[in-house]
């Protein structure tokens, strides 16, 4: 199968068995159900070993999932994380290892709506942690690769996925957290590595 790659105008065809691009838990899951389906995972900058394998409170997920739909707080909150200044702020500081660049901005800007919150709201209320995923990630059969950006500070607290994982290789590239969009090439560098 051949896969078109397209990353901030970078433009090139990896030839792959199979490859997945989805949020870490549900990658892992997905894996784990469909060993035939799936012949190889990777991670880019997934939460660390232990968010995926420790579950949040359900009364935690609750408060935090109502606060963000409130129609006056969370709706405030919303409105204020939309603009521009605040999320280069965050995006900055937490996203991207330089500076974030104005494509970003311009897309992100243009996501977001009152119809685009819910999928957000529930991300950031922790619902993709509601429950461990601690047996899938050790059940994995399949070839695994966990990379993690040179300035992410949480690269040694994903360390545990290579001991607990059958399969499982580390790496780590230039950038920070949003691996695909600010290192391209290193990432597609390593699917290609993945699908020999």
């Amino acid at each position: 199968m051949e896969l078109c790659l397209s990353f901030s105008n970078l433009y090139t065809y990896v030839p792959l068995y199979e490859c997945i691009f989805i949020q870490a838990p549900v990658g892992a899951m997905l894996a784990q159900r469909n060993p035939s389906s799936i012949g190889r995972l990777m991670l880019t900058s997934p939460p660390t070993y232990k968010d995926m394998t420790t579950a949040i409170p359900p009364k935690e997920l609750e408060t935090n999932y109502n606060f963000l739909r409130s129609p006056i707080l969370g709706n405030a909150a919303f409105r204020l994380l939309e603009t521009r200044g605040i999320i280069r702020f965050f995006s900055d500081l937490f996203l991207f290892q330089d500076k974030c660049q104005e494509e970003w901005l311009d897309n992100t800007e243009k996501g977001s709506s009152r119809e685009a919150r819910p999928p957000i709201q529930a991300f950031n209320a922790g619902l993709m942690q509601h429950r461990s995923f601690e047996q899938e990630l050790r059940m994995l059969t399949q070839p695994t690769m966990v990379v993690s950006g040179g300035g992410d500070l949480r690269v040694k607290d994903r360390i545990l996925y290579g001991g607990e994982m059958e399969q499982c290789t580390m790496r780590t590239i230039d950038g920070l957290n949003v691996l695909p969009w600010e290192n391209p090439r290193g990432v597609i560098e390593l699917i290609k590595e993945m699908g020999q």
